[in-house]
């Protein structure tokens, strides 16, 4: 049996070989036409531009890693848009197809792995359109991105300036708050209206305290008539002093309703001031840091008119029209092999 399929085998050899020239006419047939379609196929350029993206000032010492890299991948987006298409179709006069279909044909746009770069390809019939249109959106991705984080940058400026005006008039409300509580509930007035009471009160105990003397004495000496005037005196002096330290314990409390209340209104004060010192500080260093908390654009290859065209692949063609023929010419004498 093994013999018998190596005899096959030489026979079909020697039956190639004495097609050679079928084979030869078949393949270079098959090349001559792939080339004539290939030359009569309209050429396309591909040109390149590359931009790119650099990291946010406050993260270029830090490791860029492949989520952040990933992350860039936005900026695809940013440079395939319509919009931004349809004005280089305006540019460029490239408006023979709808924008969906001409885009796909035309316009690749590549984050390349792990690299801060961004390439655009554009193809088309003319190699000098394609360089000035891949360089055109590649200029005008990196004016999106700058007119993006401007107004980004406005857009919480605006929100940190409104935080610190808020800060400022909840200052000036605590300020004033406490300006009008201390005019109408003054505390100086009641300190010096208590102190005069206890003075007064000083001066009534001591009266107290010799009325008390007298008393003892007048009834030590039996003298009744002198030690009744005295008892109603002492009673008199008593009622006074219970008075005035009643008075004196009112004023006392209101004082110390009035210094808590102060105190709170201080520290309204101290809080809303030290609220306003962050915003403005918080101000500061955001417009000191406009324009660097987001990625920087730059074109660094505007790209070159391409010379040689990427499509049709004339060597490609010849090479895969060659094969075809190969391929069919070895499976039609394979069939009729045993016919001859």
């Amino acid at each position: 049996m093994l013999a018998t399929t190596e005899f096959t085998a030489f026979e079909f050899v020697d039956h190639f070989k004495s097609r050679f020239r079928f084979v030869a006419l078949v393949c270079v047939g098959a090349a001559v036409l792939a080339l004539i379609v290939s030359l009569l196929i309209p050429k396309e350029y591909t040109a390149r531009a590359e931009v790119l993206i650099e990291p946010p000032a406050n993260t270029a010492a830090s490791p860029l890693t492949p989520i952040y890299f990933e992350s860039l991948r936005a900026y695809e987006t940013m440079a395939s848009s319509d919009s931004l298409f349809l004005r280089a179709m305006q540019k460029f006069n490239l408006q023979d197809a709808p924008i969906e279909t001409l885009k796909r044909r035309v316009l690749k746009v590549t984050k390349l792995h792990e690299t801060k770069i961004l390439e655009i390809a554009v193809t088309l019939h003319d190699p000098v359109q394609a360089q000035a249109m891949a360089q055109f959106l590649a200029e005008q991705t990196v004016a999106m991105s700058r007119q993006t984080s401007q107004l980004n940058d406005a857009d919480m400026l605006a929100e940190v300036e409104k935080n610190a005006e808020a800060a400022r008039k909840q200052l000036n409300e605590s300020e004033t708050a406490l300006g009008e509580y201390a005019n109408k509930n003054p505390v100086e007035n009641l300190k010096s209206e208590s102190e005069t009471l206890t003075f007064t009160r000083e001066d009534l105990r001591r009266s107290l305290l010799e009325a008390r003397t007298e008393l003892a004495q007048a009834i030590a000496e039996k003298d009744e008539a002198r030690a009744t005037g005295l008892r109603a005196r002492v009673d008199s002096l008593e009622k006074q002093d219970a008075d005035l330290s009643r008075r004196i314990d009112t004023l006392t409390g209101e004082i110390s309703n009035r210094q808590a209340r102060t105190g709170e209104f201080d520290e309204r004060v101290r809080v809303a001031s030290l609220g306003l010192e962050t915003a403005e500080r918080r101000l500061r260093e955001f417009q000191a840091a406009t324009g660097t908390r987001s990625e920087q654009l730059r074109v660094i290859d505007p790209g070159v008119v391409p010379q040689k065209a990427s499509f049709p692949l004339i060597g490609l063609n010849l090479a895969l029209a060659v094969g075809v023929a190969l391929l069919g010419c070895f499976v039609y004498l394979a069939l009729t092999f045993r016919g001859i």
